[in-house]
């Protein structure tokens, strides 16, 4: 026997008579010691008679690129046996014992691994390790996905926390909390991001790589994405990323998802949320499984549901919400490659205020006077017409190769499926069939690649398409509001990032899109000879159907986009850019086709066919001042755009349905200016100081005219305190909004039957409301700590604390009722 036996033998022996006298067994006869030399013998036995001849073997691997790990020290710890890694990276251990055994593994360059294996017989066991640690950390910091999308370029981020602080409501409900970023409203149900003054097709919203298509076009339909499905989102304030869009002249917003763990996991979380206004209760649910050789699997979920909502002195009838979202993803996520195909689906159903529905225009004239909404009625969950219902369908593959350590190639599909229905109080027909039902199909491809040349450049070219088709349904019984289209677009962009230190870098992108936009709409024959479509479209005209004409404009756009510029360190703690963005938009369905009434936003539109594009010069310049406690930010720009397209009310209008406002698109040159002012102070380790300000000052070229709709200046400021150990913090937050003063006169004369007369009154649309101030209190109590992660999070808070009556200037619904009152929230975080 080898001499390793005899000492092993010697081991347990003294390990067996210690073990006795630990648990205080006295040889107290002779019986009793040659029981215990009996026992001693058949352990003697029992390993002299086990066979050692078999062997592990394997193979070690690269975890990225499955090369060949040289020189890697295996070691059997039961056995004391060593082995190392051949040339091609085969390892092999003999002469092993049956039963558990522990594999360790280690090498310079990589992370250190561990096994237990069960042998049973001669046994191969390959392994995939993470090579070239410190290589690999800087890769994964210069392809993380919050990285800068353009240096020269403001950007803010919203992170994990603001993301679940404001879980239970909306996108735009978050970026709100950003300087600069506004909400257009159309009652408490509907709620988008607005940019320095600008929304819809100016705003794009990219996920998995591609621009979400849901039909963003007005002020009516908020994102159709559940932002829980995410764990970062960057605003960038300007026409960057031209990877993703060229014609966002008022921003971009970027969702990114959390990039999984590279090894054998099990995690998630779960929130549950509980408010008072409303009686909502909003469930989320995230879960991933991840392994070591880079493959995972994700599912997340959630859950809204709320009934009528309230202002401070009644209920806001019928403006409930419900929301079902489901999403899941499945990847390989490795340095060298990887990919990942995913799909999601987004429903939700909105009920829109019932006042906002009137009968007649005398009822009209007495909503948008009136305190009080002149329809009230006790708080139900349920939903009845008027109210907007609808669905997405979001299904990608993405894929990234790298060639060597200075260049990544990229390969994106997506197919996209939105349908949109809003349903009208009818006469003679069922409220289950929608006035309006929309079909938008869209699939995207796009190819490029990302290389480095030296330590100074970057760079980035690539490719671009899509097709768009969409179906207006013609059973709905009412005139299409968008019609029939199917939309082609081609496009290509390069961009070159130069940064030679960390204390300057210049950037410089271009992107050209082509465009074919082919519809089918029916015009009654009066609207087209009043439009004067006769002079202009005549040729377009298919064939006449009764009082109708169904016409087929064809429109081509050729779209060019420009964006550079400089970044600079001034000093240790004073830094400032500066950015030229050259943008043109061509005018999207809505802007374009829109004949009729809107039910969501309770009002008639009416498009142009003779709309052009947009043509946007902007420039961005900011500076940034940060020391150990304090931090500030000045943004300022200045766009000059031509051929801005907008939309206003110009009369009241009596339908069959009802009397609404009419708005009309038109086009003019506009001059948009303004500021965002981020400030924050840290007085000591527990008490911390936040303001956010911003204004933007809006004017039409021609008349020099303030447009509507414009955000009034604002300011918000947050106090926050935290106890030493982090188990709790509070922060009180007051916001306040001034009244716009800057409003175009768009107030006009319609007949009112009143004392038995007709008399001309006067309807005040422009007016705007008066300036308010709101104050949030927020307590949020970390219940279990480990290892510095927060496991359990109870967050408590209240919004409209003084539960302030107001109205919000930039809601479309405001001349019928006040906004939110007081609401109470109840959030649980659970992290597993």
């Amino acid at each position: 026997m080898k001499s390793k036996e005899f000492s092993l033998l010697f081991y347990l022996g003294k390990s067996f008579f210690s073990l006795s006298n630990g648990l205080k067994f006295t040889l107290k006869s002779v019986q009793n010691s040659q029981l215990a030399i009996l026992f001693f013998l058949m352990g003697v036995a029992s390993i002299f008679s086990q066979d050692c001849s078999y062997s592990l073997s394997g193979r070690l691997t690269d975890l990225h690129d499955d090369s060949p790990i040289v020189g890697a020290q295996i070691t059997i710890d039961q056995e004391g046996m060593i082995s190392q890694s051949d040339s091609q990276g085969n390892y092999t251990i003999q002469q092993l014992c049956l039963g558990s055994i522990t594999l360790k593994i280690s090498h310079p360059n990589c992370e250190p691994f561990e096994k237990t294996i069960i042998l049973r017989t001669n046994q191969t066991f390959d392994v995939s390790l993470e090579h070239h640690i410190n290589e690999l950390e800087e890769i994964v910091v210069s392809d993380k996905s919050i990285k800068a999308l353009n240096s020269s370029t403001p950007e803010m981020l919203l992170n994990e926390k603001i993301i679940e602080a404001y879980s239970g409501q909306s996108l735009g409900e978050a970026l709100e909390t950003i300087s600069g970023v506004s909400v257009l409203k159309t009652g408490s149900g509907v709620i988008k991001p607005m940019v320095h003054g600008m929304y819809g097709s100016r705003i794009a919203i990219v996920n998995n790589a591609f621009r979400l298509q849901d039909q963003e076009w007005g002020a009516d339909h908020a994102p159709n994405i559940d932002m829980n499905a995410y764990e970062n989102i960057q605003l960038i304030k300007g026409a960057a990323a031209l990877k993703y869009a060229g014609d966002t002249s008022g921003g971009m917003i970027v969702l990114s998802a959390s990039k999984p763990l590279l090894k054998d996991s099990l995690y998630g979380k779960t929130i549950l949320n509980a408010t008072t206004n409303g009686r909502g209760k909003v469930l989320i649910t995230d879960l991933t499984k991840s392994y070591q050789n880079g493959n995972y699997f994700n599912i997340q979920g959630t859950l809204k549901f709320f009934g009528d909502r309230r202002a401070p002195d009644y209920i806001l009838s019928n403006t409930g919400h419900r929301e079902q979202n489901i999403a899941f993803k499945w990847g390989k996520n490795k340095i060298v490659k990887g990919w990942e195909v995913g799909y999601s689906f987004y429903s939700n159903t909105i009920g829109i205020l019932r006042a906002a529905h009137i009968g007649n225009i005398e009822d009209l004239y007495r909503a948008i006077n009136s305190e009080v909404p002149l329809i009230i009625k006790p708080y139900t969950d349920n939903f009845a017409a008027p109210m907007q219902k609808s669905s997405h369908h979001n299904a990608y593959f993405n894929k990234y190769l790298r060639f060597g350590a200075s260049s990544k190639w990229n390969l994106n599909y997506n197919f996209q499926l939105n349908n949109r229905r809003e349903f009208d109080i009818r006469r003679g027909i069922p409220e289950t069939t929608p006035a309006i039902d929309l079909e938008l199909m869209t699939q995207n491809i796009a190819t490029d690649l990302e290389w480095q040349k030296g330590e100074n450049n970057t760079f980035n070219i690539g490719l671009v398409g899509q097709y768009q088709d969409n179906f207006a349904n013609p059973e709905t019984g009412v005139r299409r509001l968008i019609p029939d289209y199917t939309r082609y677009q081609l496009g290509a962009f390069y961009t070159w990032l130069y940064a030679p230190n960390n204390s300057f870098s210049f950037d410089f992108g271009a992107r050209v899109d082509f465009i074919h936009l082919d519809a089918k709409k029916y015009y009654k024959e009066d609207d087209w000879e009043e439009m004067q479509y006769d002079l202009d479209f005549g040729n377009t005209i298919i064939r006449e159907v009764g009082n109708q004409l169904l016409v087929n404009p064809v429109f081509d756009y050729l779209n060019k986009s420009i964006n550079s510029g400089v970044s600079f360190t001034i000093s240790e703690t004073f830094t400032a850019s500066i950015n030229y963005i050259f943008s043109e938009r061509a005018p999207n369905a809505s802007e374009l086709f829109s004949d009729g009434l809107h039910h969501s936003l309770a009002s008639i539109e009416i498009g142009d066919l003779r709309l052009g594009k947009e043509t946007s010069h902007k420039g961005l310049l900011s500076f940034t001042y940060k020391n150990n406690r304090s931090n500030a930010t000045l943004s300022s720009y200045y766009s000059r755009i031509n051929n801005y397209i907008f939309s206003e009310p110009t009369e009241i209008k009596q339908t069959i349905r009802g009397a609404f406002p009419v708005w009309k698109y038109r086009a003019s040159d506009a001059l948009f200016w303004g500021f965002d002012f981020d400030f924050s102070y840290k007085f000591n380790e527990s008490l911390s100081f936040k303001n956010s300000t911003a204004y933007v000052h809006a004017t039409e070229m021609d008349n020099k005219t303030p447009f509507i709709a414009i955000p009034p200046f604002n300011t918000t400021q947050h106090l926050t305190y935290k106890d030493r150990s982090h188990r709790w913090e509070l922060q009180i937050s007051a916001k306040s909004v001034a009244e716009q003063k800057r409003f175009p006169n768009l107030n006009f004369e319609t007949p009112i039957f009143e004392d038995g007369e007709y008399i001309n009154k006067i309807i005040d649309i422009s007016s705007p409301p008066k300036a308010y101030t709101l104050l949030d209190l927020t307590a949020t109590i970390y219940l279990n700590k480990k290892e510095k992660k927060q496991d359990l999070i109870l967050r408590v808070s209240s919004t409209n604390l003084l539960n302030v009556s107001y109205r919000d200037y930039l809601n479309r619904l405001r001349y019928y009722s006040d906004e939110l009152g007081r609401d109470l929230k109840l959030q649980l975080i659970f992290r597993y």
